[in-house]
């Protein structure tokens, strides 16, 4: 009740998002008045804090409407207040030495700088060429390391709609160890496939193919063991898969499979030694400048 008038809530509201809607427009628009601060634009007050317009002013995007502007703020707004609930009441709970985050952030914002540095100087100083032959030296070396932790095959792998053109010749080119029919096949497969993978010298999961072909194995080195040459057939599609070779989980993985990820182990230990020699690098320029001095 005010002077035996009632007023609705969502009049109030209304009112309030209208008064944030004119504060948005005016006060945003002018770069001179960055520093005004008065109880006018004040927004919000929690526990002594005080929240005014202009420090929300890069809260909110280039373009954006009043209307979307005052939503904006209202949500700012609450989240500060409850942000300054929790800060009040924390501070009345810890003790100081409890809330004494200045080394942590130091240590934190020392820590972002040298990554950010190092991270600058292996891209711009680094060799990231990876030979061939450093690849094959790593997998020879390390070969035992490279276990399998799924079944893989080279295979050709075509699905293709029930009502496909010409699928009758796929049944004599998903077959073929030939270049120039492997080639036909891939022509055709890009054209008329809803999936398709033609891999003689490319490694992928079985499961991956199993993912896509409604196939029910329960041993899958049982059934690699056995089968070459699938075509299975469902209300949509037909299904052709041809496994030229297979290996095993548990089995040595074929460099052909590992060789991305060797060349990521290489880079990842050329970037330490690269660091470590950097660091040395730059301690013995340090100490050569005078730029060191101990006194323990």
């Amino acid at each position: 009740m005010l002077n035996g008038r009632y007023f609705p809530r969502n009049k109030v509201q209304l009112s309030v998002a209208t008064m944030i809607i004119g504060f948005a427009a005016f006060f945003f628009s002018s770069c001179d008045m960055l520093e005004l601060r008065t109880d006018d634009t004040l927004l919000a007050k929690a526990y002594g804090s005080r929240l005014y317009l202009e420090d929300i002013r890069e809260v909110l995007p280039a373009g954006v409407s009043p209307e979307d502007s005052a939503a904006i703020i209202k949500r700012y707004i609450d989240r500060w207040i409850d942000e300054q609930v929790m800060i009040y009441n924390a501070r009345q709970m810890l003790k100081d030495d409890q809330m004494d985050f200045e080394r942590t952030l130091t240590g934190y914002k020392n820590a972002l700088i040298i990554h950010a540095f190092e991270t600058h100087l292996t891209k711009t100083e680094m060799d990231s060429i990876v030979t061939e032959s450093e690849i094959l030296e790593y997998y020879e070396v390390n070969k035992p390391r490279f276990l399998l932790k799924n079944n893989i095959v080279q295979a050709n792998y075509i699905k293709l709609p029930v009502n496909a053109q010409n699928a009758a010749r796929i049944r004599s080119l998903y077959r073929s160890d030939d270049p120039e029919s492997l080639e036909e096949l891939e022509n055709y497969s890009l054209e008329h496939a809803a999936t398709y993978f033609i891999g003689q010298d490319n490694w992928i999961t079985f499961d991956e193919i199993l993912i896509d072909m409604p196939l029910e194995i329960n041993d899958q080195a049982r059934y690699l063991r056995n089968n070459r040459f699938v075509e299975i057939t469902d209300d949509y599609y037909r299904y052709f898969l041809y496994i030229h070779n297979y290996r095993l989980k548990g089995d040595i993985s074929p460099v052909d499979f590992e060789r991305d990820n060797i060349r990521l182990l290489i880079l990842n230990w050329r970037r330490r030694q690269f660091i470590q020699e950097k660091r040395r690098e730059l301690f013995n320029q340090a100490i050569e400048a005078n730029k060191i001095e101990t006194f323990f």
